[in-house]
């Protein structure tokens, strides 16, 4: 290195400085990086399908509106039974020529201020406020309707990707005992080495789908753990199959659309009662001394302000509690296009799947045979290497297939009871 220029002597050094830096830097990161493994998800058997539901409610965001919209009902209910329109107000009035002529006029005059209702207004805001406390009620089932939904399509997705998993680790199996054989038998003379590639390539190709259907599952446990907040989970079981064939008025989504009618068109009621009038009567005390008078005069006044006209201004409030309304009723009827569209997309994928079932079983059948005969022929020297994987690829297909039917039956069914609002 002496008989190297000075600059190439400091320009390897800094360069190796800079890779041991990278090193220690790149070292230090993957130590900090956090790790993304989760335990497996355990089964708890005296947990059912309901308690999940109640658990993943309790955690629900949406679930946090619900304590608002039952504060607005009972605000709406306390005024409706309330005998004034609004709030009371006192008035006072002081009015003397002091800072003028100075003759000695003085008035006072003091009074309470009491809105009145309109005709029929007070019925129209108690209306309101039951029809408020309805949607309230129909909300909340609505929402654990949701939660169901919910909660059904996570637990058939770990029952999905547990079945991809087993699948795996089964291939992975007839993976490893194939490459034992193969690689013995290389060892006899009996295969090329070729042979031993091959049944080494597809081993790894083995692992790294297990590895892959590991993470779906683990992604399917997490899924279900951030719904429910739960660290374990229900036994999967199969749901009765719903014996409505229609969407019910009763349906949890359809009933809490209707309410959300009502409440608009009550919104509405009381926006026509309510504005059209704003009387108010003011009764109180009124002590008065003309100018140059001797004393007071003490007297008691009542003033009734009756407003009139304003079509401009209430057509504002009107027109706005119309519009509610009429989106109410319009998301009504989208509701009802989604349900129905739902149902009979649940029923069809139901019949599909069951029309699948038979020829997916004997083809499972089939295939297993096919693959015992493969195995059998390779041993004999009759079978090449290549076409016994394909046989075994072709079995582990229509087992999955099989597999996948199966918990699709089940996901089917949930999701056709989850279509008429049947809540678990």
């Amino acid at each position: 290195m002496a008989d190297l220029p000075l600059w190439v002597v400091r320009r390897r050094v800094g360069v190796v400085i800079t890779g041991l830096l990278i090193f220690l830097t790149a070292s230090s990161q993957s130590a900090e990086r956090p790790s993304h493994e989760h335990p497996a998800l355990p089964v708890d058997e005296s947990l059912t399908l309901s308690a999940a539901v109640d658990a993943a409610f309790a955690i629900y965001p949406a679930s946090i509106e619900l304590g608002a919209r039952s504060g607005q009902a009972d605000a709406w209910t306390d005024r409706g039974q309330s005998w004034l329109a609004d709030r009371p107000s006192l008035m006072f009035r002081y009015q003397t020529d002091r800072w003028g002529p100075d003759n000695g006029l003085t008035e006072q005059e003091a009074g309470i201020h009491l809105p009145l209702w309109s005709r029929g207004g007070r019925s129209a805001v108690q209306r309101l406020g039951d029809a408020l406390s309805v949607e309230s009620d129909a909300a909340a089932l609505a929402l654990r309707w949701e939660v169901a939904g919910l909660l059904r399509m996570t637990l058939w997705e770990i029952a999905l990707a547990e079945n991809e998993h087993e699948l795996a680790e089964e291939a992975l199996d007839t993976a490893s005992r194939l490459t034992g054989s193969v690689e013995r038998r290389y060892e006899l003379g009996d295969v090329s080495l070729s042979d031993v590639l091959l049944a080494q390539s597809s081993h790894l190709e083995a692992q790294t789908v297990l590895i892959e259907a590991t993470a779906e599952l683990l992604d399917a446990e997490r899924a279900f753990r951030s719904v429910t907040g739960l660290e374990r989970r229900p036994r999967f079981l199969g749901e009765t199959l719903s014996e409505e064939h229609e969407v019910q008025p009763g349906h949890p989504a359809l009933a809490f659309a209707n309410a959300a009618v009502s409440s608009a068109e009550a919104g509405f009621e009381v926006a026509e009662k309510t504005f059209k009038s704003g009387t108010s009567l003011t009764v109180g005390p009124r002590s008065e001394r003309p100018a140059f008078g001797p004393g007071f005069d003490d007297s008691i006044g009542i003033t009734v302000n009756v407003p009139f006209g304003g079509s401009s201004h209430r057509n504002v409030e009107t027109s706005a509690a119309a519009r509610v309304a009429a989106e109410a009723r319009a998301a009504r009827e989208q509701q009802v296009r989604e349900l129905t569209l739902a149902l009979h997309e649940a029923a069809h994928s139901l019949d599909v799947v069951r029309q699948n079932l038979e020829a997916a079983s004997e083809r499972m059948e089939l295939a297993g045979r096919h693959q015992a005969m493969g195995e059998s022929a390779y041993e004999k020297g009759e079978l090449e290497l290549i076409d016994l994987l394909k046989m075994q690829a072709t079995a582990i297909a229509a087992k999955r297939q099989l597999g996948r039917l199966m918990i699709n039956e089940k996901k089917q069914t949930a999701l056709y009871n989850q279509a008429v609002g049947k809540i678990p």
